[in-house]
């Protein structure tokens, strides 16, 4: 079975740590690429834009909170993305603030989840999202002429 790629874009090292221990505790088969502020991860995102073919993400998961470039406008740019905008893009974060909630949902967020204290429910949410979006949603694979 092929593994599927996750992008991850967080900042905070703890969460980023849990999400490896969460991936490697249900030896999920995920191939984790991790950036870790806002301006670098619009950069790479740049990479699927501008070139030929080159395989996409199955799934990319942003943090709210992050240097450079907040987790808004990254998602604004992947969903008015002629590439992009058919990765589904889970926002996960801190954020219970009904104004972020709705701004991700109007800027066509996939999912908003809120990131869970206690580190079993962490673990938990991340093989949930690996359930249902790595194995059970069909995903639309644009394709791209090079």
């Amino acid at each position: 079975m092929t593994k599927k790629h996750i992008l991850l874009i967080e900042d905070n090292l703890g969460d980023i740590a849990l999400f490896e221990e969460a991936i490697t505790y249900y030896d999920l088969n995920i191939d984790l690429t991790v950036i870790e502020d806002g301006q670098s991860s619009l950069d790479y995102l740049s990479q699927f834009s501008n070139t030929g073919y080159v395989e996409l993400p199955d799934l990319i998961i942003v943090d709210l909170n992050l240097p450079m470039v907040n987790g808004k406008k990254i998602l604004e740019k992947i969903k008015t993305d002629q590439v992009l905008k058919y990765i589904p893009t889970i926002i996960f974060t801190t954020s219970e603030l009904y104004g972020d909630l709705k701004d991700c949902y109007e800027n066509n967020a996939n999912a908003y989840l809120v990131k869970p204290i206690d580190i079993i429910e962490y673990f938990e949410t991340i093989k949930i999202i690996d359930t249902f979006w790595l194995q059970k949603c069909t995903a639309f694979k644009l394709e791209i002429e090079s």
